[in-house]
């Protein structure tokens, strides 16, 4: 899984791409909150407990580590860059309309999911996710984690049972981090669609893959909540030209190198069949 151990005060990136991920935001909340953010039906109230103890804990990390672009006012956090305070107190976010997790993902550049146990195991129970890399919300929610990781080669039968028991056993005070790369086409930050291409990529050449295929980085946390025992899954979009390693040649062998190792159905699954050999071809004449 390459789980690291991550400090607590490390937990989110807060950064100058603020701005340019809350914009983002603010536009796809807008235009598709739907297909970003949704629930499971909650008759008892646990994922909405969940996913209120998220927000609580968020608010307090914010305000206390980055009080520099996150101030409390009354049941309401100012976020530099937002265009409006984000409502987090109880009262606030019933006059809004928002669930916890919804207003979560108002907060920073991460998008949220909420894992609780069930009957089938740790199950997606809630979520906004704004910045997907090729998958869709709806098709992952209240699924366990062996069904949500279905299409990847390989999950069921080496990661599924690890994956649970890394769940049962995380500790509230022992977060861990990992970091999850892609290849693509297309820079935008909200890409639901696109997996299993195979077709060669339009007029893509060697000589176009430093200035059109990006590298796209997820950095994902995974924390235990102390109250409701929930697992929150956070993740980072990082995304840059693929030319910015031009002058890398000991990474390039390493990813070209990758590329060639996955096993059978990766690249059908990343999409990279699309574009792989060409970009085999960039770095092998560099």
């Amino acid at each position: 899984m390459g789980l690291r151990p991550l400090l607590l005060q490390d937990w989110l990136e807060v950064d100058e791409d603020l701005p340019t991920f809350l914009g983002h935001k603010r536009r796809v909340l807008r235009d598709r909150h739907a297909d970003v953010v949704a629930v499971v039906e909650d008759p008892d109230d646990r994922v909405r407990r969940a996913s209120g103890e998220l927000l609580e804990v968020l608010v307090d990390h914010l305000v206390t580590m980055h009080g520099a672009t996150h101030r409390r006012e009354g049941g309401t956090v100012v976020v530099e860059g937002a265009e409006e305070p984000v409502p987090v107190g109880s009262a606030e976010l019933d006059r809004a309309g928002i669930h916890p997790v919804d207003a979560a993902g108002r907060l920073v550049a991460e998008d949220w999911a909420v894992q609780l146990r069930g009957p089938e195991g740790w199950t997606l129970a809630a979520a906004s996710v704004c910045s997907p890399t090729r998958w869709v919300l709806a098709e992952k929610l209240g699924r366990p984690m062996a069904r949500v990781h279905d299409p990847v080669a390989g999950y069921a039968e080496q990661l599924a049972a690890p994956v649970d028991r890394f769940f049962d056993r995380l500790e509230v005070d022992s977060p861990r981090w990992r970091l999850n790369w892609n290849l693509s086409d297309d820079d935008s930050l909200y890409q639901p669609g696109g997996k299993y291409r195979t077709e060669p990529a339009a007029d893509l050449s060697a000589a176009g893959v430093p200035d059109r295929i990006w590298l796209r980085v997820e950095r994902q946390t995974l924390r235990r909540l102390p109250m409701t025992g929930a697992v929150v899954f956070g993740i980072r979009i990082h995304q840059d030209l693929l030319g910015r390693l031009a002058d890398r040649p000991d990474v390039l062998a390493r990813l070209a190198a990758t590329i060639r190792s996955f096993p059978p159905g990766t690249l059908e699954h990343k999409s990279m069949g699309a574009f792989a050999p060409a970009v085999l071809e960039w770095i092998e004449g560099k």
